[in-house]
């Protein structure tokens, strides 16, 4: 049998979120609540060191309305993980407004490395921003809160990365982003995929077409010659599609695993959620160990067996009906 390492493992924490994107793909917001049990999570924390783990990251909805996230973050922290959070850098579902520098810090303390945050425009164009945020702060606009909450995870002595995922509206602006990660000191700018799942399925907020792919491989093209501090960073799917010369390793989907907040795994968090229902399996089923999930899983194995066997979708889209599950996985993982 063919099993990799892990060396990547998310955990979505919870699906609860003080904000309400249009865009979101696991549909979480102000009124969910399901929270992953702390105790499995922390038994699968150390089971993960066994399989090699290398990298953490913590998801959700938001990782910050997690009750236990101080505990997640020491369970880590004890085995020498390192551990990122997908965040919006709020928590307050009344205010909408960041959490405070000190609480920045008292995350960092417990084992908090990385931040990730996505965006959607340029400030120049921060109205569309807002427009997939939907939720506003008290104070300001989302767009304003989504950079002070960047700020101050950075002063606190956190790594941010930034995801851009882009859409029809927004293509023109990845320069204009790039530039403002760079002054806000990111280490990263991720160019990411608008997926057709959750909330952005039904009726898309994010989408591109065939014109404003072209439009933005144009625009990633002109940015790949610039050289600075932030990098930038093209999603497989995409260098992939466009053919672009990558030094990443194309076997890099095979040790990863998702686990969603109700305990079922996926290969890719494109997938996850996608209107591909593939066989479930569960990592909170009474007896199932992460090990044994890693090593025996139906899907993983299907995935590990037929890697590198079929093309990429022809939509930049994250779940499409197609031929066999297997097919559905190599396309979903290799995003």
């Amino acid at each position: 049998m063919n099993v990799p390492v892990l060396k990547l493992l998310q955990i979505d924490l919870t699906d609860d979120c003080p904000l309400f994107c249009g865009h979101c793909s696991n549909s979480s917001g102000p009124g969910r609540s399901t929270h992953f049990p702390i105790e499995k999570l922390v038994e699968i924390v150390s089971a993960a060191k066994d399989l090699g783990l290398e990298r953490l990251v913590y998801s959700g909805g938001e990782p910050l309305r997690y009750p236990a996230l101080n505990e997640a973050l020491l369970a880590a922290k004890a085995g020498g993980t390192p551990v990122t959070i997908f965040t919006t850098g709020i928590m307050d579902k009344r205010t909408r407004l960041p959490v405070s520098v000190e609480r920045w810090h008292q995350l960092k303390d417990s084992g908090l490395v990385g931040a990730r945050f996505s965006v959607y425009s340029s400030p120049s164009h921060r109205e569309f921003h807002n427009a997939v945020i939907q939720s506003r702060p008290t104070i300001g606009d989302a767009f304003g809160a989504n950079e002070l909450a960047i700020r101050d995870a950075r002063s606190a002595g956190i790594t941010v990365e930034v995801h851009f995922v882009p859409s029809g509206t927004s293509v023109a602006d990845l320069a204009a982003i790039y530039s403002w990660a760079a002054r806000l000191g990111c280490s990263t700018l991720h160019l990411q995929i608008p997926t057709y799942q959750g909330r952005n399925k039904d009726s898309p907020f994010l989408e591109l077409n065939s014109a404003d792919e072209a439009r933005l491989k144009q625009a990633c093209s002109e940015l790949g010659s610039i050289s600075g501090e932030t990098e930038f960073y093209v999603s497989r799917f995409w260098t992939s599609r466009w053919e672009i010369p990558t030094h990443s390793n194309s076997f890099a989907n095979l040790e990863q695993l998702i686990i969603r907040t109700d305990g079922t795994i996926s290969p890719s968090n494109a997938c996850k959620y996608g209107s591909v229902m593939l066989e479930p399996e569960n990592v909170l089923t009474a007896g199932a160990t992460l090990a044994d999930t890693w090593k025996r899983s139906r899907t993983l194995q299907e995935l590990r067996d037929t890697n590198g066997r079929f093309q990429l979708p022809t939509r930049p889209e994250g779940a499409l009906a197609a031929t066999s599950q297997a097919e559905v996985l190599h396309r979903s993982a290799s995003l």
